[in-house]
């Protein structure tokens, strides 16, 4: 399962060439200078409503641009918002483009992009060095799972029992930032207790784990290493989540310029992804179906991904929920470990409800009875 690596254009998605024209050092461009005027920023996460600013009421029908990599299928709201045509319905006027993580946030943080659907790592990095990106919607909860050979036998439920442990890791992988705080926070010392190490591809990772080099691997369960039948040596050791509690994994960010000045655009975009959403918890042999075509993975792989067998857990959650409140703790826990410097702007600033908040509205004003928008609505306050 090579997805991840993969930087073909979407099957259905606009096929337009993407231009890179921002370089990896604009993130930190003019860091004190780019938040002028931002205090005002509706950010606070609280459940409580507050007073509409002025540019929530504008921006619509603007053009928006939107960073997607590869042939991934956790987007699968949005890949099925875009094939069922809600977009348009919507009046949203959205192109899709492929990008490399890196260069998207570079993009976003000068606003020559509008929105992307990647990792929370980025986006938290970014705003703690003062450049503005708007966390506005969650694309992927959780994600994780600790992967080693079949002869580990260790159970994992508690700090402790990760004492003695080499764990392998990509930068990007958001589970491993919670999981390193939570046992900061339970008594283990990074580096002498438990032992982390960043590697640059999975086959790294894979080799160290068959090797003896490291105990553990931490990887996307959208990776499938675990399930795949080729790798019988490999199982799935624990959940990150199951010990930490949930975490963000990707997000729907967005740049300055858009969220002040396309704010209804981005509503609109909200809506028909939310509808995505819908489709995707009701329809799995449509939506197994519409993904095979779209990223030529094997069906058994795709339903396993998005859905989990008998056999083999999902733990990602595609809830489009931004989770401003875990936001918020992640951009913490990012501090407490040292991935970045500890920095005076406030995440709560930038991890914000209100998009999502105002096209869950819309929806549940359409579609009163909708069980989906009901309940995205009730858990609303809880994390946000």
């Amino acid at each position: 399962m090579r997805e991840m690596g993969e930087r073909e254009k979407m099957k259905n998605f606009s096929r337009r060439g993407f231009l890179k024209t921002a370089a990896a050092s604009a993130a930190v461009v003019a860091a004190a200078g780019t938040l002028a005027g931002c205090g005002g920023n509706p950010g606070s996460n609280s459940s409580e409503e507050t007073k509409e600013e002025a540019f929530m009421s504008e921006g619509k029908g603007q053009h928006l641009v939107c960073a997607v990599t590869g042939k991934l299928i956790k987007i699968a709201p949005a890949i099925l918002a875009d094939q069922l045509g809600y977009f348009k319905e919507e009046g949203c006027d959205v192109e899709f483009q492929t990008v490399a993580l890196a260069d998207a946030m570079a993009s976003m943080s000068v606003n020559k992009l509008d929105i992307d659907l990647f990792g929370v790592v980025p986006a938290c990095s970014y705003v703690s060095q003062g450049t503005e990106i708007f966390v506005f919607g969650g694309t992927i909860l959780n994600g994780s799972e600790m992967i080693s050979t079949t002869k580990f036998d260790r159970e994992l439920k508690t700090a402790e029992d990760f004492r003695g442990l080499k764990i392998d890791c990509s930068r990007e992988e958001s589970g491993q930032i919670f999981l390193k705080a939570y046992l900061q926070n339970n008594g283990l010392e990074l580096g002498k207790d438990v032992e982390f190490e960043y590697v640059d591809n999975p086959t790294t990772a894979l080799e160290g784990l068959r090797s003896g080099q490291c105990d553990l691997f931490i990887t996307n369960n959208a990776m499938g290493y675990s399930y795949s039948t080729s790798m019988d040596d490999i199982k799935v050791a624990g959940i990150p989540a199951d010990i930490t509690g949930n975490y963000p994994c990707c997000r729907q960010n967005c740049s300055e310029e858009a969220y002040h000045k396309k704010f209804l655009s981005l509503v609109d975009f909200e809506v028909a992804l939310i509808r995505g959403y819908d489709y995707y918890l009701n329809n799995k042999e449509d939506v197994i179906k519409r993904l095979v075509e779209y990223s030529a993975q094997p069906a058994d792989y795709v339903e396993a991904a998005m859905y989990g067998t008998d056999t083999y857990r999902n733990v990602m959650d595609l809830s489009p929920d931004p989770h401003t409140k875990k936001v918020v703790a992640y951009y913490q826990a990012m501090m407490d470990i040292g991935e970045i410097e500890q920095s005076d702007y406030d995440m709560a600033d930038y991890a914000v409800p209100y998009v999502y908040k105002k096209a869950l509205d819309i929806l549940i004003e359409r579609e009163p009875g909708n069980a989906t928008y009901k309940k995205l609505l009730e858990d609303y306050p809880t994390y946000n």
